[in-house]
C-alpha cells in the first residue's frame, strides 16, 4: 500500500480535497482543510493544486497577475497551463506544465503554489486541534527547499514537500486573498513561491528578501514543467535523513544559525554532488573556510559586521542552495547594551499620575519615545506581559550580572510601583496602572485596569521579588530597602495570591492553566525549601500540584486564554517533570517540537511558532509569523531541561532547544533596543519597533543560558555557547554566553552539569583520565560572599566545602575550584 493517499474534489481533478498519511495506529490522518470547522471550498478559497502567476510581455514594464483560485482554466492569460497528481511509490507528485502558445516572449516573475494544510483551529478545542490540525514550517532554501508539516500533538506522521524538479522555493509569500479569516485562530495560507520578481516589484516595497527575487523568460512555443514533490515521514527529526535518501542536500550549522561575535559555527552540507562554490552574501560579512571533514566549512565573523546574510552553495549540477545567518555581536555585550538601553531610554524617572514613576517601560524605537498612552492599555501599564516585560528583563539581568545602580532602580520599582501600587496589600496584582476614560475591549477604564483575575500577571512580579531576595542573599550591601526575607516572603505570597483571584470563581480561571515564566514557581519552591521554611514550601508544593492535577487530568493540558497557544507548555512540563509524571511530561516536549522546528534559517530555527503577537502587543498589529518571541525562549526551557535529564545523547533536542534558548538575543539591535519580534511578511521583514513582551523572551534566554557540551564520539566533540580545545585526555572549555554561570558536559560515559550562581566561569579543565572537573573563575564587577557553585550529584569538591542551600560554598578569594567525578553514571541530579 502507498504512504501517502489522496483525493480530489469531484468538480475539479486538478484540486486536492485530502492528502493524507497513517499514523501509529494505521488509520489516515489528512494533512488537507476536510477536518477543518471553517468553509474552505469555493472561488473565495485556495486548495491545494492551486496556481498563481505574476506574467508580462518581455517588453513592457507591468506585471499581470492571474491565479486558478479565481479561474481555474487561466483564460485570460497568455499561457496555458497543466497540472496533474501522480501517486508514485511511496510519494505524491504535482506536476504543472506551463505552455506559451502566445506570440510574445512572457517574463514570468511570479509562480507559487498553494500550500493549504489544516492549521485552522476556528471554533476548534483543544483535543481537536492536536488531533486534527498541523504546524508548517518552511526551509526557504531554493532548490534544496522544502515544507515540514507536522502534526500538532508531535506525532506520526509528518509531511514533507521538496523540490521534485526545477521548482526552487525562493519565497514563502502570504495567500492574503484567501477569504479563510486570519486572526489568533488562524496564521493564514502560503504559498511555495519559485519565483518571486514581480511581487518584489509592486508589493515588498524594496524590502531584503531571504532569496533575490527572480524571474525567467518563456519564449513563445516554450514549455517548461515544475514538481513538487510530498513523502511521508514519522516524525520532524527524521528530515533531514529523508532529505539525503531524496538526493537533496542536508545541512547542519553547529551550535546554528546566527554567529555571536567571534564564535565560530561549522556548517556541514550532506550531500553526493560536487560543490562548485560557497560564498557569502554580502561576501563582507562572513569568513569561510574548509573545516576538518568533506563538504564542511567553518563560519565566522568579518569585520564587525552586524545583520542578516546569506550563504549561497552552487553546486556543479547548476542547483543552488542557500542558508540564512545571522550575524551580531558577542551575547555578553549584547546584554549590556540591552541592559544600558533600558537604564537610559527606559527608564520613566518623572513624576507620573498613574504611578509609574521610577519603573522600566515599553519603548518605541520607530518614534524614539517610551510608550506611556497606548489605547491598548495593557502595553503602558506596568502589568500584563508587554507592561511588566521590562521589568522582568533588568531583574533576570542582575540576578546573573548585577549593576548597583540598576539593582538600585530595581528597588526602586519594588518600594514606588510594584507594592500597594500595582500589587495590592492583598498580594493581587492589578491588570494595569494606564488607564483611559473608554471602556472597550482593549482600551480600560480605571475600573477595569483594577481587575486582578488574570493569573499571567502574577509570575512576572514574583520572579522580580525573587531575584531581589536572591541578590540580598548572596551580597553584602548590593539590596538595602528590605532584608531578604521580605523578598522571599513577597514572592511566596505573590504565587499563593493566584488561588485567591485567580481560581474557579473568577473570571476566565486562569490558574488552571500553564503560565508564561511559569517556571519561576519552582525555583521559588526550592528556595523555600533551602531556607527551611517548611510551612509556606508545604502550602506552595501543595498549590502546584492541585494545578498539576487539572493538567494530569487532560490530554492535552496547553490551554490558555487563546484558542491555541504555546504559553502553557512551559510550566505544564515544569510540574509534570517534577511530580514524576513522565509521560505527560513527554507528551509535552513532543507537541513543542511539533511546533519548534530545526530548519536551516536563522529565525525558523527553533521558532515556537507565533503569529498573532504583534496583532495584540505590536505597533505593526499584524498576523504574521514571527520570530524570536518569547515562545521560542520559554519552549526552550522543556526541551533543555528533557534532554539534560532524560535524553542526553539526543543531539537534535540540543540543537533545537539551544537554537530556541538563544533566538532572543538577535531581537538585540547594535543600540541595546530589544524588539518584541521579527515580522516576516514579506511587505514587512523587520523588527517590530515595540519592546512590549520582549523580557518574557529574554527570561527564557536568561533561565538556560551556557556552555553545552556534547560529545559526539571518541574524537569529536561539539560546543553550543563556548569554545574548547583538546590536549591529549583533557579538555579545556570557555563559556561565550552572555552569563558564563552554567555548563553542561554530556560525555559518552557520563554527564555532569555546573551553575556558578554569583561568580561567572572563566574556563574549565575536564580531565578524563584523571576524573576530574576544574572551574577557574572571571572577575565580577560586584562581589559577593561567597562563591556558591550547584552541581550535578556526581560532582564531589576535592577541597572543603559545604553545601548550603543546595549550592557547595568557597571563599569569595578563590580562583579556581577542583571537583572529582565520582559516578560516571549518564544521568546525575543538581546538587
Amino acid at each position: 500500500m502507498a504512504n501517502l493517499k489522496i483525493e480530489s474534489f469531484q468538480s475539479n481533478s486538478n484540486l486536492l480535497k485530502t492528502l493524507a498519511a497513517q499514523d501509529e495506529n494505521q488509520e489516515w490522518f489528512d494533512f488537507a482543510t476536510s477536518k477543518a470547522k471553517v468553509n474552505c471550498s469555493g472561488s473565495d478559497y485556495y486548495q491545494l493544486g492551486d496556481v498563481q502567476l505574476a506574467l508580462r510581455p518581455v517588453n513592457q514594464q507591468q506585471w499581470s497577475f492571474y491565479t486558478t483560485k479565481d479561474d481555474q482554466d487561466l483564460t485570460t492569460a497568455p499561457l496555458k497551463i497543466d497540472r496533474d497528481w501522480i501517486v508514485k511509490n511511496d510519494s505524491v507528485l504535482f506536476t504543472t506544465r506551463i505552455t506559451n502558445s502566445s506570440k510574445n516572449n512572457i517574463e514570468v516573475g511570479g509562480l507559487g503554489f498553494a500550500m493549504i494544510f489544516n492549521q485552522i483551529f476556528t471554533d476548534n478545542s483543544l483535543e481537536e486541534s492536536h488531533n486534527n490540525s498541523s504546524f508548517v514550517d518552511p526551509y526557504i532554501g531554493q532548490d534544496a527547499g522544502y515544507l515540514q508539516v507536522a502534526r500538532l500533538n508531535g506525532r506520526k506522521p509528518t509531511l514533507l514537500v521538496v523540490n521534485g524538479g526545477n521548482t526552487p522555493f525562493e519565497a514563502y509569500r502570504p495567500l492574503n486573498d484567501d477569504k479563510t479569516k486570519r486572526d489568533v485562530h488562524f496564521e493564514g495560507f502560503y504559498e511555495w513561491t519559485a519565483f518571486s520578481k514581480a511581487y518584489f516589484d509592486t508589493n515588498w516595497d524594496g524590502k531584503r528578501q531571504w532569496n533575490t527575487p527572480s524571474s525567467f523568460i518563456l519564449k513563445t512555443g516554450e514549455a517548461k514543467t515544475f514538481t513538487l514533490k510530498f513523502i511521508d515521514v514519522t516524525t520532524p527529526d527524521k528530515i533531514a535523513n529523508t532529505l539525503i535518501e531524496n538526493s537533496i542536500p542536508s545541512v547542519a550549522s553547529l551550535p546554528g544559525y546566527v554567529l555571536h561575535g567571534q564564535e565560530q559555527a561549522e556548517l556541514t552540507i550532506h550531500t553526493d554532488k560536487d560543490i562548485a562554490r560557497i560564498h557569502a552574501d554580502p561576501e563582507t560579512a562572513i569568513k569561510i573556510t574548509n573545516g576538518s571533514s568533506h563538504h564542511a566549512y567553518l563560519l565566522s565573523r568579518l569585520h564587525d559586521y552586524f545583520g542578516q546574510a546569506r550563504i549561497v552553495i552552487e553546486y556543479s549540477d547548476h542547483t543552488t542552495q542557500t542558508i540564512n545567518y545571522y550575524v551580531t555581536d558577542a551575547a555578553e555585550q549584547l546584554v549590556q547594551q540591552l541592559a544600558r538601553f533600558h537604564e537610559t531610554h527606559q527608564w520613566l524617572a518623572e513624576p507620573d499620575k498613574y504611578g509609574r514613576q521610577h519603573s522600566f517601560v515599553t519603548y518605541d524605537n520607530e518614534t524614539n519615545r517610551q510608550v506611556l498612552d497606548e489605547f491598548r492599555s495593557y502595553i503602558s501599564g506596568d502589568s500584563d506581559e508587554a507592561g511588566a516585560g521590562p521589568n522582568l528583563l533588568m531583574a533576570i539581568k542582575n540576578l546573573y550580572m548585577p549593576n548597583k545602580n540598576q539593582v538600585h532602580m530595581l528597588e526602586q520599582y519594588v518600594d514606588d510601583v510594584l507594592w500597594r501600587h500595582l500589587q495590592n496589600k492583598d498580594y493581587s496584582i492589578r491588570a494595569s496602572l494606564y488607564y483611559m476614560n473608554n471602556d472597550i475591549m482593549y482600551s480600560w477604564n480605571k475600573s477595569r485596569s483594577e481587575e486582578t483575575w488574570r493569573a499571567y500577571n502574577y509570575p512576572h512580579q514574583a520572579t522580580i521579588y525573587w531575584v531581589m531576595y536572591r541578590l540580598a542573599r548572596n551580597y553584602d550591601g548590593l539590596v538595602t530597602n528590605h532584608d531578604w526575607q521580605w523578598y522571599l516572603n513577597q514572592a511566596y505570597q505573590t504565587v499563593m495570591a493566584m488561588h485567591q483571584f485567580c481560581g474557579k470563581d473568577a473570571f476566565l480561571y486562569l490558574e488552571q492553566y500553564g503560565l508564561m515564566v511559569g517556571s519561576i514557581h519552582k525555583s521559588i519552591l526550592e528556595d523555600l525549601k533551602n531556607e527551611a521554611w517548611t510551612k509556606q514550601a508545604n502550602h506552595f508544593e501543595s498549590y502546584m500540584k492541585y494545578r498539576y492535577n487539572i493538567w494530569a487530568n487532560l490530554q492535552y493540558p496547553y490551554g490558555s486564554e487563546m484558542p491555541w497557544d504555546s504559553t502553557g507548555q512551559e510550566e505544564v512540563y515544569t510540574w509534570c517533570d517534577y511530580f514524576g509524571d513522565q509521560p505527560k511530561a513527554v507528551k509535552t516536549v513532543n507537541a513543542i517540537l511539533a511546533y519548534t522546528p530545526l530548519i536551516p534559517h536563522w529565525g525558523y530555527n527553533g521558532d515556537a511558532r507565533r503569529y498573532f503577537d504583534s496583532f495584540v502587543y505590536g505597533k505593526r498589529e499584524k498576523i504574521t509569523r514571527e520570530f524570536n518571541h518569547y515562545g521560542s525562549s520559554l519552549n526552550a526551557i522543556p526541551i533543555l531541561d528533557n534532554y539534560k535529564y532524560h535524553d542526553s545523547a539526543n543531539l537534535f533536542k540540543l540543537e533545537v532547544g539551544y537554537a530556541a534558548s538563544t533566538s532572543a538575543l538577535s531581537s538585540i539591535d547594535q543600540k541595546g533596543f530589544g524588539s518584541m519580534a521579527f515580522l516576516t511578511d514579506p511587505e514587512f521583514m523587520e523588527f517590530e519597533p515595540y519592546t512590549s513582551d520582549y523580557g518574557q523572551a529574554f527570561y527564557g534566554y536568561a533561565h538556560d543560558a551556557g556552555q553545552y557540551i556534547y560529545q559526539q564520539s571518541a574524537t569529536r566533540w561539539l560546543s553550543f555557547g563556548g569554545n574548547f580545545n583538546t590536549n591529549n585526555s583533557q579538555i579545556i572549555f570557555e563559556p561565550t554566553d552572555a552569563f558564563r554561570h552554567r555548563m553542561f558536559i554530556h560525555t559518552i560515559n557520563f554527564d555532569v552539569e555546573i551553575d556558578s550562581e554569583v561568580v561567572p566561569i572563566k574556563s574549565a579543565v575536564l580531565d578524563l583520565s584523571e576524573g576530574m572537573l576544574q572551574l577557574h573563575f572571571a572577575n565580577c564587577d560586584v562581589a559577593p560572599k561567597n562563591i556558591r557553585v550547584k552541581t550535578s550529584a556526581n560532582l564531589i569538591p576535592t577541597s572543603s566545602a559545604q553545601s548550603i542551600r543546595g549550592a557547595y560554598e568557597f571563599s569569595r578569594t578563590s580562583d579556581e575550584v577542583t571537583f572529582s567525578i565520582a559516578n560516571k553514571s549518564p544521568k546525575n541530579n543538581v546538587n
